[in-house]
């Protein structure tokens, strides 16, 4: 997803929707990748034990961070501010989303190059026992497996796939029973509010189409419609509020748009960089992630006033003296902490929401 002629669109718009979670150029057919038994090894953490951190989920005092070079889960405690623990896989392949339900960590092995650069996707979500920090279990999915979500206490929500070379589909598991059922659902992006998913598909210069689904029941029932957004970004959903944010296809800053949950729309503002994750502080204000794009150093942090829009731009750069990196992929806040992974620079900020005044974990 990022940022004229039809072939030209349609290739931009191609390049846009791999930017959030593939940061190169994709071959025109996929590489279908052997069967490999997979393990995992738990140590301590040393400097440059991993690098490109990806996702996270937080849990009892810890925030665990998926890598993909090596593919490796890192445990960060809250409390020391250190990441005390990594789990190594013995796989080729990029972790991306993660998700906690049950005690269980959920991983998604996605995609990884070969020796002659042509891309390979795995289908493996892998299950990680919380409690002793260890792999228990291995479940299979649909190809190039990305974002996952808890739904509520029993389940997760897997995307799959990227539109491009792999088709997209959806899988729901029961994290007690670890069956997985594909529902077949495309999703570009999605988040979860009381046991219910809210997603659109499409986009890329067409109107989108936005929809809210209930995934035990595998129904859905649109929402947003005719809100004119052909470019989004990301999707979040917090409290009875829809924040839909997007990409400038120019080159430009992306915007935030906030709709009611009946789909009228209450404000639009202006944030950085392909702003792809909104997360509200607790205080009536929200942070906006802006991704930036890879290799410009461009990734931002915003934040904006829930209720009005009022939105102050690059408040990480202006309490640190210095900018937030390259690819700012996600954020979680766990107290009174926001944690940010920069993927290509390497680092978790952990981020005061008092005053955006940042520690920099280097990995």
């Amino acid at each position: 997803m990022k940022r004229l002629t039809m072939i030209a669109a349609i290739l931009l718009a191609t390049a846009f929707m791999t930017s959030c979670t593939k940061e190169k150029p994709k071959p025109e057919e996929p590489v279908t990748p052997a069967s490999q038994q997979v393990t995992a090894t738990q140590s301590t953490y040393s400097a440059g034990a991993a690098q490109k951190p990806r996702f996270m989920a937080s849990l009892d005092g810890k925030v665990y961070v998926t890598c993909g070079y090596p593919p490796a889960i890192l445990r960060i405690d809250t409390a020391s501010g250190v990441i005390d623990r990594i789990l190594k896989f013995n796989t080729d392949y990029d972790l991306e989303g993660i998700a906690i339900v049950g005690g269980k960590l959920f991983a998604a092995s996605s995609w990884a190059y070969d020796n002659a650069s042509n891309i390979m996707y795995d289908s493996r979500i892998f299950v990680v026992d919380i409690s002793t920090f260890s792999l228990s279990d291995v479940i299979t999915v649909p190809a190039d497996p990305q974002r996952i979500k808890a739904i509520d206490s029993s389940h997760v929500l897997v995307s799959c796939g990227n539109g491009y070379n792999v088709p997209t589909t959806s899988v729901l598991i029961d994290a007690a029973t670890l069956s997985a059922t594909e529902l077949g659902r495309e999703m570009t992006a999605f988040d979860v509010n009381n046991g219910l998913v809210y997603t659109y598909s499409g986009g890329y210069g067409t109107q989108a189409t936005f929809y809210r689904l209930d995934p035990l029941n595998n129904t859905t029932e649109s929402i947003l419609d005719g809100c004119g957004i052909n470019y989004p970004y990301s999707i979040n959903c917090i409290g009875n509020r829809i924040y839909v944010t997007t990409q400038d296809i120019y080159g430009g800053a992306g915007d935030v748009v906030c709709f009611a949950a009946n789909g009228t729309q209450q404000w639009r503002c202006e944030a950085g960089m392909l702003p792809s994750k909104v997360v509200e502080l607790g205080d009536g204000t929200a942070y906006v992630l802006n991704e930036g794009n890879w290799g410009a150093n461009e990734a931002s942090l915003s934040r904006v006033d829930m209720t009005t829009g009022d939105i102050t731009n690059n408040v990480f750069g202006t309490a640190n003296g210095r900018d937030l990196g390259d690819v700012a992929q996600d954020l979680v806040v766990y107290g009174t902490k926001a944690y940010v992974t920069v993927s290509f620079s390497n680092t978790v900020e952990v981020i005061s929401i008092i005053d955006n005044t940042s520690r920099q974990i280097q990995l």
